[in-house]
């Protein structure tokens, strides 16, 4: 069998379901992202994660026992960072959990008349006037970045609405749309490579979501790894035509590979 990480240089590696899973790390994943280090292939734990900064996430990893520099760490809500940065940082207002507001200190903050509006997960924080809110200033020439468009998520009580519901309402309302940054979109893959300097054909990313993970990479052209933790469920992924380049019991698996 071909092995794909032949002239491979970069990795983008999947948080949650790949590395660990509620807060308990996968076996092996800590020891296998130390081999990776050691054999110096470049690497990124890129994630969808909204509700931490990058810092928050650093030490949610270095809690775990998983050891990565902070630069090593590009969720939904950096990239939205790094997409501001590329756009000559504009004036931004954030709707987005108070602890990830620390990622965007270096931008100016305008609560009246912003350039761009950053919308991540404010959960049960949603209200009718937030919704207004934002309504108006779009309607005012503010441009909506969304650093993602769920549907819905799973809690412990349950399914839960997510903040993409409320993004196409207001995309209704004002008859625009929104940049979506997360994956599974192409400029997530986009600001994750030109921040590791490498090509997409150089790379793979590796995770446990057959559509934000697997898909996202192949159209943007990556290679992709499906790891069978995390919401892996093997009668969705064979009823998929989506097809990954490879299927993986586990991230620990890799190191056969390297």
């Amino acid at each position: 069998m071909k092995n794909i990480f032949n002239n491979i240089k970069g990795l983008l590696i999947d948080l949650d379901g790949v590395l660990s899973i509620s807060n308990k790390v996968i076996p092996k994943a800590a020891e296998t992202i130390q081999l990776i280090a050691d054999k110096k292939i470049t690497f990124r734990i890129a994630t969808n994660y909204t509700t931490l900064s990058r810092d928050s996430l650093y030490l949610k990893l270095r809690s775990l026992g998983i050891r990565v520099d902070k630069d090593h760490i590009i969720s939904a809500a950096y990239a939205g960072v790094l997409k501001l940065r590329s756009l000559g940082n504009p004036s931004c207002e954030l709707f987005i959990k108070e602890d990830t507001k620390a990622d965007f200190q270096e931008f100016v903050i305008d609560h009246i008349a912003p350039e761009y509006i950053i919308i991540g997960d404010l959960h049960n924080e949603w209200s009718f006037d937030i919704i207004n809110n934002i309504f108006n200033k779009v309607l005012n020439g503010s441009k909506i970045i969304a650093l993602h468009k769920g549907r819905y998520f799973q809690t412990e009580r349950g399914l839960q609405i997510d903040t993409g519901a409320f993004i196409k309402a207001i995309e209704y309302a004002t008859s625009t749309t929104s940049e979506v940054i997360g994956k599974p979109e192409k400029t997530f893959f986009e600001l994750v490579l030109k921040e590791m300097n490498i090509k997409a054909n150089e790379s793979i990313m590796i995770g446990d979501d057959i559509v934000n993970d697997i898909q996202g990479a192949q159209l943007s052209g990556c290679k992709g790894v499906l790891v069978k933790t995390g919401k892996y469920r093997k009668e969705i992924v064979n009823k998929s035509s989506i097809k990954p380049d490879l299927i993986i019991s586990s991230f620990s698996e890799i190191k056969n590979f390297l």
